[in-house]
Formats: C-alpha cells, sequence, structure tokens
C-alpha cells in the first residue's frame, strides 16, 4: 500500500465516514424519537396532498430515519460504504429539492432536519438549510466515488489473496482434475 493511500484514509475517508455517518445517525435517533413531528414537518412541507396521500408521508416518516440510520452506522464501519454514502447523497438530494421548493413556494414551515434540534441553521426553512445540505453533499460523493479506504471494513473484508497463490490454487485445481480422468 502506498503512503498516500494511507494518508488519504486516515486525513479523508476516515473523518468523513465518521463525521458524516455520525451526523445521520445523530438526526435519525431524533427523528426516531418524535416520529409524529416529523410526519408533521413532511406535511408542512406541501410536496404532496396529504388528505389524497397522507399514506405517503406517514411512510416517509418511518422510513427516511431508518435509511439515515442504517447508512450513517453503514459508514461508520466502513461497510458497504460507496452503497451507503450514494444513499446519503441521494437522500441530501432529495432534502434539497424539497427545500427549495418550500422557499420557492413561499410556504413557512419547519425543517426538523435534526428532529428537535437545530444545527447551524434556524428551525424555519431557509436556504441555510440547502447550503448545509450542498456541503453535506460534497463528502457524500466523494465517499461514493473513493469507498471507504483502507481503515474501513470493505477493505478488510476485501483483500484478496496475491496473485501468485491465486495462480498457484487454480493450477493445482488443474492437477486434480486431470487425475480424475485418469
Amino acid at each position: 500500500m502506498s503512503a498516500l493511500r494511507w494518508a488519504e484514509s486516515i486525513i479523508l475517508q476516515l473523518p468523513l465516514r465518521l463525521g458524516l455517518g455520525g451526523l445521520f445517525v445523530f438526526a435519525a435517533f431524533n427523528k426516531l424519537q418524535n416520529i409524529q413531528a416529523f410526519a408533521f414537518a413532511i406535511k408542512g412541507f406541501k410536496i404532496v396532498d396529504p388528505e389524497t396521500h397522507g399514506h405517503l408521508i406517514v411512510t416517509a416518516a418511518y422510513t427516511i430515519p431508518w435509511v439515515e440510520m442504517l447508512a450513517g452506522v453503514l459508514l461508520i464501519l466502513g461497510l458497504r460504504t460507496r452503497a451507503s454514502a450514494l444513499a446519503l447523497g441521494l437522500t441530501l438530494i432529495a432534502f434539497i429539492a424539497g427545500l427549495i421548493h418550500v422557499i420557492t413556494s413561499g410556504i413557512h414551515a419547519d425543517c426538523s432536519c435534526f428532529g428537535d434540534t437545530n444545527l447551524i441553521c434556524d428551525e424555519s426553512v431557509g436556504w441555510c438549510q440547502v447550503i448545509r445540505n450542498f456541503v453535506l453533499l460534497i463528502p457524500a460523493l466523494y465517499l461514493t466515488f473513493r469507498g471507504g479506504g483502507i481503515l474501513s471494513l470493505d477493505a478488510i473484508l476485501h483483500r484478496r489473496e496475491p496473485l501468485g497463490d491465486a495462480r498457484a490454487t487454480y493450477q493445482d485445481q488443474r492437477v486434480d482434475e486431470s487425475s480424475l480422468r485418469a
């Protein structure tokens, strides 16, 4: 392994995985503490009509936190890093679209991004949340394309045997098969 790969893993990939994963675990935990409040926040975005599509609001209120929790934990562990980062990246893109819809429609709504906790931005939806989500999208995209690095469970579980050993194993199998024919 090159020194550059180690440096990238220690300086970038590990902190980004722990930070982004931890943030989404925190957000999911806060949402799961009060699913009803999160459902009301989704309803406040007025993306779907609650009279005809209320089931979608309830489904989203129960699904989004668990997706965030699972992807966050997997990111922290460095297991299925690319898929987890992609899931969180797509979630952030959906959140950004929802926030822009609220802002451009002139709807007054509360974010509820982190449950009852407000990180950096006020609870009322505004451009601050859009910018915050764009900033969070950067490490999600980076991890999607670069992976979890050397210090991840992905790297530990997916180490391949050296090429020489693989060739020897293949040749041993050929010898065994030929002796069976004779």
